[in-house]
């Protein structure tokens, strides 16, 4: 089923969180989607560019509307901060006004035409590719793994924004991974948020968020989580020893990227699905479940 997009991976994914857009790119070669990444794409700008020029914040992302435009695609993010930027681009466009017309100037012959979508790869497979389909393409159940599904807050809001799900209570991702097998935990930290982009500016923030949330992971029985942002992952993940450590509590909790549990469910190897680059192993806990 070739799909009428084009792939923006983003920074994040091409330096700290390869694993994700290693097991993007396993899904989209397996499931046949014909998906490319977009060709010279530019920076979103991140995070932190965003409070300290507003101009240049939607002049970067409007660049990599002119590359999909040229291609005549829309456009697949999977970072859900470069899916905000991109789509705020858009809608400054759209919408007209001042900081529009200052764009226009400074990219004058540039193609930022904004009718174009700009959709994440988990609303794609479930809207569009669909989950009887993906359904079909299941091999091995992931019983036993007793999984949360994390969105963060970045995902849902702002919700006239972002326009993804329920921001108070997202279920696309628990939709994917319930066809895996895994038993997918009802939870009401979904959407907390983990810290983002404080990983590096307030680091006991982070910590202190993060607890709680690995906290309530335990506390509902959960073995595995679920997420798809890759900050998110940074501090679930990466810094999960940090934590145990501080607050003198063992976790243990693999977490998993949601492209990797429907990988794994389909048969994909799981170095394809760089299962292997996880900070905390999910090889004990596949192991002893028989799932590898």
């Amino acid at each position: 089923m070739t799909m009428d997009y084009a792939y923006y991976p983003g920074c994040s994914l091409e330096s700290t969180s390869p694993d994700f857009n290693i097991s993007t790119n396993a899904l989209i070669k397996f499931l046949d989607l014909g998906i490319d990444e977009i060709p010279d794409w530019t920076c979103c700008g991140a995070s932190a560019l965003h409070p300290q020029d507003k101009l240049l914040s939607v002049a970067l992302p409007a660049l990599t509307i002119e590359s999909a435009n040229k291609i005549k695609k829309d456009i697949m993010v999977q970072c859900p901060a470069c899916l905000a930027h991109l789509k705020e681009s858009r809608n400054v466009i759209s919408e007209g006004g001042e900081l529009a017309e200052q764009l226009s100037k400074i990219l004058e012959g540039h193609d930022i035409s904004p009718n174009i979508n700009i959709k994440h790869f988990s609303e794609i497979l479930l809207n569009e590719y669909g989950l009887g389909n993906l359904q079909d393409k299941v091999v091995r159940k992931l019983n036993g793994l007793k999984v949360v599904c994390y969105y963060g807050c970045v995902i849902v809001r702002p919700k006239k924004l972002m326009q993804y799900d329920d921001p108070e209570n997202p279920t696309i991702m628990d939709k994917l991974i319930s066809i895996t097998g895994a038993d997918v935990l009802d939870w009401p930290f979904k959407t907390r948020c983990c810290g983002a982009s404080y990983s590096i500016s307030r680091v006991d923030v982070v910590y202190d968020l993060t607890y709680e949330i690995l906290s309530m992971a335990k506390k509902v029985e959960a073995n595995a989580i679920s997420v798809l942002c890759p900050l998110c992952h940074v501090n679930l993940d990466l810094r999960q020893k940090a934590i145990e450590q501080r607050y003198g509590e063992k976790f243990n909790l693999p977490v998993f990227y949601y492209t990797q549990l429907l990988g794994l469910s389909f048969g994909i190897d799981p170095k394809e699905l760089a299962l292997d680059r996880l900070f905390v192993s999910p090889f004990p806990l596949l192991e002893s479940n028989n799932l590898i």
